[in-house]
């Protein structure tokens, strides 16, 4: 089965592309606002991907930072792609265990802010990049 991103670099070019895009959205407030930190690790290529909420703009990182994660999402690369094309619901993702999530389940909704936001940018810099 082949995947959607070729390889741990490519997959990292195209959310540094979308995470840069969305850092100042006025939707990130709401990850402000419970100065969350968020980290995304996938797999296949696998990317630990840290959202640092505390202050605007929100930063980035692909490497782990100083402080402990709010909340963790474990799923594959493409369950992400998915998720950002919005063919897979977020709520389905979570029913079917394809998005594991870790750490406060009512901060796991701010999930949905970060989501549209991403959801927003993705599908162009996917189509650019891959």
């Amino acid at each position: 089965m082949s995947h959607v991103y070729a390889d741990a670099d490519q997959l990292r070019s195209v959310y540094s592309a979308m995470f840069a895009d969305v850092a100042d959205d006025d939707s990130m407030q709401a990850l402000v606002d419970q100065q969350m930190v968020i980290n995304f690790r996938l797999h296949d290529p696998s990317a630990d991907i840290w959202v640092d909420g505390r202050a605007r703009p929100v930063v980035t990182a692909f490497e782990p930072i100083d402080v402990d994660a709010t909340l963790t999402a474990k799923l594959s690369a493409d369950s992400m792609h998915e998720l950002l094309l919005g063919t897979l619901p977020l709520g389905k993702a979570l029913m079917f265990r394809k998005l594991k999530v870790s750490g406060s389940k009512s901060r796991a909704l701010k999930l949905e802010s970060l989501l549209h936001a991403c959801q927003a940018v993705y599908p162009g810099i996917a189509e650019e990049q891959l």
